[in-house]
């Protein structure tokens, strides 16, 4: 199912560059005419978007299909890979909080767990309290 996905955006950035290079502006199905600059958006959006298909056809290159005896081994380690350069590319991308944004954060949550506990621990003194009552 990815893989018709894939085809279908394929298909779908192949079609709005044809479009764009036509010069046409995409059919409108409603009963206005389109602003001005939706041809514009839209030729940057499918510039983009066929720019992000080749890039990830890059990183994720299909190979023959394997038979039911076959090992998976090299697209394994090949999407391993993938995963962990994506990954550490996105820690890097990431603002970490500097010492004093990371203590005032943490003083937050320990007094917030603090004022539910004890809030927690007056009511289960108080449904204690009721229920020794009504037994007793």
């Amino acid at each position: 199912m990815a893989r018709n996905r894939k085809k279908a955006k394929q298909r779908k950035a192949r079609q709005e560059a044809r479009q764009q290079k036509a010069g046409g502006q995409p059919i409108d199905s409603g009963a206005g005419a389109p602003p001005e600059n939706e041809g514009t958006v839209q030729a940057n959006a499918s510039v983009d978007a066929a720019e992000e298909i080749k890039r990830t056809a890059k990183l994720k290159p299909e190979g023959p299909s394997k038979t039911k005896g076959q090992t998976n081994e090299p697209k394994h380690k090949g999407r391993l890979r993938t995963f962990l350069r994506s990954s550490w590319a996105e820690l890097r991308r990431v603002q970490w909080p500097d010492r004093k944004q990371m203590t005032t954060m943490t003083s937050i949550v320990i007094g917030f767990v603090i004022i539910a506990g004890v809030y927690l621990g007056v009511i289960d003194w108080a449904a204690n309290r009721v229920v020794d009552f009504l037994l007793f």
